[in-house]
């Protein structure tokens, strides 16, 4: 698919990781694990409704956003790609709990992968997740049928599902693979999940009266973004909270976001607006959204009701149950 550079730098990916976005797959999502395998087989059929049948695999590489989510499930990769480090040498958050010294990364931004790297780590599989059809995210079209060529490969949808699907597609990718996904530490992160996302609840109530707009913003525009597209932004209005729409999405892209220009921005009037806090969005300090004097006037900044957004939270209880207090928190505040 060919994109211009603009359109690389879209609302999902942010600057380091842009592309546009697509439909996901109509194939659905199963897990076909059989009981009556032996510990050592196993037999999967991913989103793009490819069926995988025969030795489990031991040695994954995934892209970050699913190596992940699978590690807090229990199963942990011997190489990862995607973004896994800022700038400024600090995790990314989207690497979760990646342990970055017991993994090999094969890139950290966008068309970024080193084949070689992949091949020598005997890969059995590589996990990654899907935003355009049949396209694995961060595995550059250059190098597709080559990667595919040199191991097995798993894709998981994430379109329009909201974060508990999300998680649960993980969860049994994750028991499928061999993992115990009924320990204590993940029947203890599950239980403090339902905590928070109860609490969640409660804000979300309390705060009803408040229109909650979700944007990235970047130096020359902004992005609007649609929040039933977003996995976290779709729980949220699942439970109720109240957003503010884009007027026309843009269905070349996705059906993700409205590019609005920052002089246009005030057309979008919010009592709360969820930034997005990924580092290929500009910050709220001097240098980015400070110096933005539309930005300044917004009746949502000029009363401090502002929350950060991470729209590729990973898939697992432990690391979406931080944003849901965060959230239920600020909402406290506002309400």
């Amino acid at each position: 698919m060919n994109l211009s550079p603009l359109s690389r730098r879209g609302f999902l990916a942010g600057t380091a990781a842009a592309g546009a976005l697509g439909l996901l797959s109509a194939c659905g999502y199963q897990d076909d694990q059989s009981s009556s395998d032996s510990a050592a087989t196993w037999r999967f059929t991913d989103d793009r409704g490819r069926k995988l049948d025969g030795p489990r695999p031991e040695r994954i590489v995934a892209q970050v956003t699913a190596a992940a989510a699978l590690w807090d499930f229990g199963v942990k990769s011997v190489g990862i790609f995607g973004p896994s480090k800022l700038p400024d040498g600090k995790p990314d958050p989207q690497a979760g709990g990646v342990d970055p010294n017991a993994v090999t990364s094969l890139g950290n931004v966008w068309n970024e992968f080193n084949f070689d790297k992949f091949v020598s780590l005997n890969p059995q599989l590589l996990v990654s997740v899907i935003y355009l059809k049949q396209q694995m995210w961060y595995v550059p079209d250059t190098l597709a049928d080559k990667v595919d060529q040199a191991a097995p490969s798993v894709g998981i949808g994430l379109q329009g599902i909201a974060m508990p699907e999300g998680i649960a597609k993980f969860e049994k990718l994750a028991k499928a693979l061999g993992a115990n996904v009924d320990t204590d530490a993940i029947k203890q992160a599950r239980t403090q999940y339902e905590q928070a996302d109860a609490k969640l609840g409660e804000a979300i109530k309390k705060a009803s009266g408040l229109k909650v707009l979700l944007v990235s913003a970047q130096k020359d525009t902004v992005y609007v973004a649609n929040p039933p597209a977003f996995a976290t932004s779709k729980h949220y209005q699942d439970k109720g909270m109240k957003f503010v729409l884009p007027d026309q999405v843009d269905e070349s892209q996705g059906g993700y976001y409205q590019e609005v220009s920052w002089e246009n921005i005030g057309k979008y009037p919010a009592d709360v607006i969820m930034y997005d806090s990924r580092g290929g969005s500009l910050s709220l300090g001097p240098d980015g959204l400070g110096s933005v004097p539309t930005w300044q006037q917004l009746p949502a900044v000029q009363a401090g009701r502002l929350v950060a957004w991470n729209n590729e939270t990973p898939f697992s209880y432990q690391r979406f149950t931080p944003e849901l207090n965060r959230l239920a928190e600020a909402l406290g505040k506002f309400a």
